[in-house]
């Protein structure tokens, strides 16, 4: 990892706040948004807000709500809504929250949705597009064509698109995953150096992070390896000290990663998904961009990671 900055690793766990998913309107709007590059290399794409108005959002599974930057916030006059307790990488927080009455995006329509609101100075973006409105879906991140795409989830059937010819069958490909507190696919069967983990993914972030029982179990009975200390800097501005450390045996989803360097901290995200106590690890975008497509299949409770390309030498 090189180059690091203050913005070594933004988190989004400011995004987990229980909000249940948004009701979907189907649009005729491009079923297949572009990808963006260059917002500190996480998953984002442009997300219409209420009606006319464009702004490049980080696709951000590790978030329960959609967030919006204070910028955003001022540009379309938005009005106040209740405070929300949201959890942050070190502890919870209650912030401001808006009234959005429209999100338009992938094709569809999201009404009354209430966004926390957080400075764009620590987002980096203008918000993070979250599972209140991506859950309900089959969510599809094609990296290689940098196109994303989100169809309806519990259905043998989905209708076709641009890259369809015509309706598509869904197939039994992925691994099964759990649901947890917040509505994140989480992955009970990855492995990391022999050592079994739960996974979840989070577009939202950077980096990828392990827990300290998961940096525990790979140093047991093991001579300490060299790791640099490495500050997490969350969207809220809470700061926290990770280590950095190669990992050997990398699996999810099927896939073995090989090496691949991870961060280690006990971040508040994993207590909040009670996933603390036991080896877990947060997939940031930096494993998700070894891949060529990413899936999360919310509705059918699947996984699938396809095209594993070969790793970087650095970050």
């Amino acid at each position: 990892m090189t180059g690091l900055d203050r913005r070594t690793l933004i988190l989004s766990a400011a995004g987990l706040a229980v909000a249940g998913p948004a009701l979907a309107t189907p649009m005729r709007q491009d079923p297949e948004p572009r990808l963006l590059t260059n917002i500190l290399t996480r998953v984002a794409a442009e997300v219409e807000l209420n009606g006319s108005n464009r702004y490049p959002l980080v696709l951000d599974t590790g978030a329960g709500r959609t967030v919006l930057a204070d910028t955003v916030v001022r540009d379309l006059n938005l009005p106040a809504g209740p405070p929300v307790l949201v959890h942050a990488i070190t502890s919870a927080e209650v912030l401001p929250t808006v009234r959005l009455a429209q999100l338009d995006f992938a094709g569809r329509r999201f009404n009354d949705l209430v966004c926390p609101v957080v400075s764009r100075d620590l987002l980096a973006a203008d918000g993070l597009l979250g599972l209140d409105v991506l859950s309900r879906y089959r969510l599809s991140i094609d990296l290689a064509r940098r196109r994303v795409s989100m169809r309806p989830s519990g259905s043998d059937v989905f209708e076709g698109s641009p890259a369809f010819a015509s309706p598509s069958r869904l197939t039994r490909e992925g691994v099964r995953a759990e649901i947890g507190r917040f509505g994140q696919l989480i992955l009970p069967t990855a492995r990391a150096g022999g050592v079994t983990l739960s996974a979840f993914v989070d577009t939202g972030a950077q980096y990828s992070i392990g827990n300290l029982a998961l940096l525990e179990a790979l140093s047991a009975g093991r001579a300490d390896q060299p790791g640099r200390n490495v500050e997490v800097y969350g969207v809220t501005g809470q700061v926290l000290m990770a280590r950095e450390r190669e990992v050997r045996g990398l699996e999810i989803a099927n896939r073995d990663l090989g090496p691949t360097t991870l961060l280690f901290a006990d971040l508040h995200a994993f207590s909040a998904l009670d996933l603390i106590a036991a080896p877990a690890l947060l997939i940031g975008a930096d494993i998700l961009y070894r891949f060529r497509r990413v899936e999360l299949d919310y509705g059918r409770r699947r996984m699938t990671l396809s095209g594993l390309r070969p790793a970087a030498r650095t970050r």
